[in-house]
């Protein structure tokens, strides 16, 4: 079911806005390349030579030719070169590191790829597994030349200019030349382009586990043990995405958008995936309180693993009286609203309602919940069978 796993990355990637999974997508191909058995084979052969000589007849069959097979179809990126590559070559040349302004954006790149891999918990992801396009500076031809006086476009700037009947040359002045690392980017990258970085996440077949690690699939993050991996998460990352994490109707949403690309497999089990979100949205708690605290990616993976299970609502016994505030409770934010506009006047009072970070279909009908009355929390007190820090 790796193909699930793959869409479901793509989902995750889009829901967050995070930008570095190519689009995938789950389709139905069929070709003769494709790995079908004897028998099958067999049946497409008959099926066309039924259908070439008797037409009447062999319209009669529900496909002409190799069954489909289901699989995921991912967007094919250009451009873009093994992490490892990259990497191997910046330790080994350093002159051909990116400029800080580059390293800045990288910076920011690679905790979307964080917060990805350790939603979905993939932890396959070797610097094989990730992608980097890197365009270097070129010639900026965007720039414009300075204009030249009309007047007198070919007379040279007074000051280089030679008098020979003053006699010799008087001493020249010191001049002090700026250094072009005090100017400011936009004057230093000027007449070159300023080198881009892009992050593209491929590979992400053995996402969503049912299980946190212990002697089965004990592999570790691979980026945990760069050195980009030290350094705190910015505040630019942690003001984008934590409103979204802490919104447990955005949490809520998100299975709900993975539950319908899971269970379009034959083999989908209901419990399993269950314990899969389960899974998923321990990972989200320990990703918001690092985001919270300015943790750092390789403290992140340090965190102990987390289940959160969504509480079940107590079924109310039949005939028992609901209270006016459960009533009110379950009333939309959308009615309130009606109900309070007809009680003063045609003027809605502004009430609680979904906060600005939280968006979606049903973000606009019902309140934002908090982690505290949606999950339960189980610490996951089993360690892996080998680790690496």
């Amino acid at each position: 079911q790796g193909y699930l796993s793959e869409a479901g990355a793509s989902i995750v990637d889009r829901k967050l806005g995070l930008d570095v999974v190519p689009t995938t997508g789950i389709i139905k191909l069929a070709a003769p390349t494709f790995n079908y058995s004897r028998m099958d084979r067999a049946k497409a052969r008959t099926k066309e030579r039924i259908y070439t000589r008797y037409p009447d007849l062999g319209r009669r069959f529900k496909t002409v030719g190799l069954p489909d097979k289901v699989g995921s179809f991912q967007l094919f990126v250009t451009g873009y070169q093994d992490a490892v590559h990259w990497i191997r070559t910046w330790e080994a040349f350093p002159e051909q590191t990116p400029p800080p302004v580059t390293q800045t954006h990288f910076q920011l790149q690679f905790e979307r790829m964080v917060i990805l891999d350790y939603i979905i918990r993939n932890t396959d992801r070797g610097n094989d597994n990730w992608l980097i396009k890197y365009e270097q500076a070129d010639i900026n031809e965007t720039a414009e030349p300075e204009p030249m006086d009309p007047q007198q476009p070919d007379k040279p700037v007074d000051a280089n200019l030679i008098d020979i009947e003053a006699g010799p040359d008087p001493v020249p002045t010191e001049t002090v030349v700026e250094s072009s690392s005090n100017q400011p980017p936009e004057l230093e990258w000027a007449d070159v382009t300023v080198p881009q970085i892009t992050i593209a996440a491929i590979d992400n077949g053995l996402a969503f586990p049912f299980k946190h690690p212990d002697e089965w699939r004990a592999y570790p993050f691979g980026w945990a043990f760069l050195p980009i991996a030290r350094q705190a998460f910015s505040q630019e990352t942690i003001d984008r995405f934590l409103p979204l994490l802490d919104d447990a109707n955005f949490v809520a949403e998100l299975g709900e958008e993975l539950r319908d690309v899971f269970k379009s497999d034959k083999g989908f089990d209901k419990k399993m995936f269950e314990r899969q979100l389960s899974v998923m949205r321990g990972q989200i708690f320990n990703l918001r309180e690092a985001l919270r605290t300015k943790k750092s990616p390789y403290q992140l993976v340090l965190m102990p693993a987390q289940y959160m299970v969504e509480v079940k609502q107590k079924k109310r016994k039949r005939g028992e009286k609901r209270s006016r505030r459960e009533e009110a409770e379950e009333m939309t934010w959308s009615d309130q609203d009606i109900a309070h506009g007809a009680s003063s006047g045609g003027e809605g009072r502004a009430g609680p309602g979904p906060s600005s970070s939280s968006f979606g279909p049903s973000s606009t009908s019902r309140p934002v919940r908090t982690w505290n009355e949606t999950y339960k929390q189980k610490i996951e007190t089993r360690m892996p069978f080998f680790r690496y820090w």
